[in-house]
């Protein structure tokens, strides 16, 4: 059954390796963007590129509105090496910053022609001077890849902020609800290289990223009732964690991968328990006979929060796992649900409600205060990337489920509509190797 199942992943991944399910759109981006010329990558490899280098590095600083990129039809040259710059062309099309690479083979081996290196440069063009260079490797196949870790270097050098354009998205995919077909897919943050991971006429939700990458654990219905599934990207290969009587849900993995938090009921009210993946057992963490669920592991795993419904209506709390203490964090109107910490350790955020709508909202855990981050409707299921700049969350736009997402500070916004229906519970990656 699981070599079936195995199959079944494998037809679904290669069928779908070429789509993009999702296509960023910027809704609101910085008024006073950083301008960056990023020249063509000089390509010495006598094997034609299957993209440009340089295009994705501009799609991908240009996501989020924090950039304006220079065209190479408007640049007044293009220079390879640092020989050929020259500052005051950039100075004059007002540019703050440079890049310039090569890509060649590493080897003239017939073996490893596929094996290549790019060097860059990033350059301060009103300082005129070199602010970082570096070398990338990979192969020919990966180049899309070596161009999102370029990006990150850009990013992180200019910013310094760690870039994110590595980073994979979970998401699950119902634009199938007709024909009873869920799929739960990962993408490249940008929608590209999306991939069918499970396929099922039964609901699946809450996919949740081991802080490796390498796993998942998720939700499915398949068998009748919900279970915990734990599976390898790389494989496809899956593990069903070790069902209890009535609801298994909302799996979330500690950031040493030694456990998950989820939700059970199997003593007829729902409660946060932890499960030792090693010795597969669970353990109790909340006894309450309110509902307790929605879990989320702070990044030294010592902390948990949750919602729950304890004192008479949906709000966030904070378990100390070391004494069993609880902590109630929210206190600001009558619904606030599915909390997820920021990488500092000192913001969460989560769904709020305020006059009926639903919006993301962050909040300082020590002093209380809280900013309301979006102005969609409907928003729910707030996902975190691993620099703590950017939450990705599920909304409705145009009458359609998408996913959504906004810079930390408000400044920037983006929209990822599917291209063939609603997509929903989205899941961002740790920082990907």
């Amino acid at each position: 059954m699981l070599r079936k199942l195995i199959f079944s992943i494998s037809i679904f991944i290669l069928a779908f390796s070429i789509l993009a399910e999702l296509r960023i759109e910027i809704t609101k981006g910085s008024k006073d963007p950083i301008k960056l010329a990023i020249v063509p990558i000089e390509w010495a490899i006598d094997s034609p590129a299957s993209i440009y280098l340089h295009e994705v590095i501009t799609k991908d600083l240009e996501f989020f509105g924090e950039y304006s990129i220079l065209r190479p039809e408007k640049m007044l040259s293009l220079p390879s090496v640092e020989e050929e710059l020259f500052y005051r062309d950039w100075r004059l099309l007002d540019v703050d910053y440079l890049l310039l690479g090569r890509a060649e083979s590493l080897s003239t081996s017939k073996e490893f022609l596929d094996d290549i290196e790019v060097s860059y440069s990033i350059y301060d063009v009103s300082r005129q001077k070199r602010l970082h260079k570096a070398y990338i490797r990979g192969s020919l196949s990966s180049l899309r890849s070596l161009a999102h870790g370029i990006s990150d270097s850009i990013y992180k050098k200019i910013s310094g902020i760690k870039g994110i354009f590595s980073t994979r998205i979970l998401y699950v995919d119902g634009s199938n609800y007709s024909k009873n077909l869920y799929q739960l897919r990962a993408c490249d943050f940008d929608g590209m290289r999306d991939l069918v991971l499970v396929s099922s006429d039964a609901p699946i939700i809450s996919p949740s990223w081991s802080s490796d990458g390498k796993l998942i654990a998720y939700v499915s219905f398949e068998s009748g009732t919900s279970n915990i599934y734990i599976q390898s990207i790389k494989t496809g290969e899956r593990l069903l964690i070790d069902p209890q009587e009535g609801l298994n849900s909302a799996p979330v993995w500690s950031s040493n991968n030694k456990f998950l938090a989820a939700v059970l009921s199997q003593n007829g009210n729902s409660d946060i328990y932890r499960y030792n993946i090693k010795k597969k057992l669970w353990k109790r963490l909340t006894d309450h006979y309110a509902i307790d669920t929605e879990p989320d592991w702070s990044k030294n795993s010592k902390k948990l929060l949750f919602t729950s419904n304890r004192s008479g209506s949906p709000q966030i709390y904070e378990l100390k796992l070391s004494n069993g203490r609880m902590k109630r964090l929210t206190f600001k109107g009558s619904y606030n649900a599915r909390a997820r910490y920021l990488p500092n350790g000192k913001d969460i955020v989560y769904v709020h409600r305020e006059n009926g709508v639903f919006h993301i909202a962050k909040q300082n855990i020590r002093t209380g205060e809280m900013t309301i981050l979006t102005d969609t409707n409907l928003d729910e299921s707030p996902t975190v990337a691993p620099n703590g700049n950017l939450i990705m969350y599920a909304t409705q736009h145009k009458e359609r489920k998408v996913l959504a997402g906004i810079s930390i500070d408000g400044i920037t916004s983006f929209v990822l509509p599917s291209t063939s229906g609603e997509v929903r519970d989205p899941s961002w990656s740790p920082f990907l190797n």
